[in-house]
């Protein structure tokens, strides 16, 4: 797992756990770091081939409870159904907790803003579902589109 950096001047901001396959998620908050610097309170969690269902649930229970720092977390999965997912949604019921799956380096962007500004946890998740799909497009049909805009 990624280490996090939350301190007492983070009480009011939503926690963050990105959870993947892999080394996505790391990757994923790497990169967002290269575009928007430090981010507080957040941390990646990785599934390695082999653990087990209750190994990883353990292990996002324990990334959740080193990010949340009282507003609730926010858990960025890579894909709907597989383990990060749902061994993510099995503590939603202890916790105030919001899982959103199909991870983009869009939404990790704007979670790092959006998270400051007091929304609740599941306002976030919204706000962030709608941001990571508006964000999903075939941009070559806009520079397409553009080209022959400019040649009429």
């Amino acid at each position: 797992m990624r280490a996090t950096r939350c301190s007492d001047t983070d009480a009011s901001v939503i926690g963050l756990v990105v959870a993947t396959h892999g080394r996505l998620g790391h990757e994923l908050l790497a990169t967002t770091e290269q575009i928007v610097g430090p981010l507080a309170c957040v941390t990646a969690c990785s599934v390695e081939p082999g653990a087990s269902a209750d190994e990883l649930r353990d292990r996002i229970r324990e990334a959740v409870a080193r990010v949340d720092q009282g507003d609730g977390v926010l858990v960025l999965a890579d894909l709907a159904g597989g383990s990060p997912c749902t061994q993510s949604m099995a503590l939603c019921s202890k916790q105030n907790l919001e899982v959103v799956s199909g991870v983009n380096l869009p939404m990790v962007i704007k979670a790092s803003s959006l998270r400051n500004e007091g929304h609740s946890v599941n306002a976030l998740a919204q706000a962030l579902v709608q941001y990571g799909q508006r964000n999903i497009t075939l941009a070559s049909a806009l520079l397409r589109d553009a080209l022959r805009a400019q040649a009429h």
